[in-house]
């Protein structure tokens, strides 16, 4: 889905570019085009923001998780496209992920299990870090990343445009279930495209099937996902299986894999697509995508950094 109406939030550069020609591509073009190529119909100065959330499974089915992972390509190699390295992990160690966890009370969310149970629950999230919110704060969390500055230092130059990702139904199902946060990316003003791991995986010949699930398509790739059903994992592995599949055939083809098929091929003969997903979980966290405020305990003044 493709949104050929400027918001008013986004900067004059953006309004000039061509929307018509990004609404013209595949979804896996416009990704491949932003990740590994220098024009100027997918605009440089966006930022992709996949999306996943997670609804109890019983009714009134209340939003409990939301996963969010965020990519800016200007934040590397002054914005220009660099070597996405084995099994792009160049790329993929600068996507800075947060799981939210929903707290409708002072509480922490009880469980029938044994109290350890709860304890390791919410250790299942490997790329980064949980946070337990109310509504109203995932709500900001939410509105921070569509509405990222372009400069904070400078915020009269607006609003980076948005590629949001999504995986399979969860954004239909977000739709259906809007009542909860009342949140769909489309409609917000600095969203210029929405595009799906599940269908560009299609569209980069990974796999036939139209609803594979991210547990069917990351072995592929010869990785093993662990605990997808929290959501703050399903958000980094769409993320993985978007960047992975556009850039197949710079990942993995040569002269004896003229097919590119994923493996120890390529640039990617080095290490293991397991190792490297690995080295993801284990690598610091980068930077937020937005400005941080740190204190000095000497002077107690404030001091924004961009970041």
């Amino acid at each position: 889905m493709y949104r050929t109406d400027r918001g008013s939030r986004c900067t004059d550069e953006v309004e000039l570019l061509s929307l018509t020609l990004l609404s013209a591509k595949h979804q896996q073009g416009i990704l491949h085009h932003y990740l590994y190529q220098n024009q100027d119909d997918v605009p440089k100065e966006a930022v992709l923001v996949t999306l996943h959330r997670k609804w109890s499974n019983q009714p009134p089915y209340v939003l409990t998780e939301i996963g969010i992972s965020t990519y800016t390509r200007q934040h590397l190699n002054c914005g220009f496209p660099c070597p996405p390295g084995p099994h792009a992990e160049g790329l993929l160690h600068n996507v800075w992920c947060m799981h939210l966890r929903i707290c409708r009370s002072p509480h922490l969310p009880s469980t029938d299990a044994s109290p350890d149970a709860f304890l390791y629950s919410i250790c299942h999230f490997h790329f980064g870090t949980s946070v337990f919110v109310t509504e109203i704060e995932a709500q900001d969390w939410l509105y921070t990343f569509l509405y990222q500055q372009i400069d904070e230092v400078r915020p009269e130059k607006g609003y980076r445009p948005v590629i949001c990702i999504t995986y399979g139904e969860n954004d239909a199902l977000g739709k259906i279930r809007k009542a909860d946060l009342d949140f769909v990316p489309i409609n917000m003003d600095t969203t210029i495209a929405m595009v799906n791991a599940q269908d560009i995986a299609v569209q980069a010949n990974i796999t036939r099937h139209h609803n594979a699930t991210i547990e069917y398509v990351l072995p592929i790739f010869k990785i093993t996902p662990f605990h997808v059903g929290n959501a703050g994992n399903a958000a980094m592995y769409a993320t993985i299986i978007a960047f992975l599949s556009v850039l197949r055939h710079n990942l993995y083809h040569s002269e004896d894999n003229p097919r590119a098929k994923p493996g120890q091929k390529s640039i990617s003969s080095t290490k293991t697509a397991t190792s490297a997903t690995q080295g993801l979980m284990e690598h610091p966290t980068p930077v937020p995508p937005f400005g941080v405020t740190t204190y000095c305990g000497k002077s107690l003044h404030s001091m924004p950094l961009w970041s």
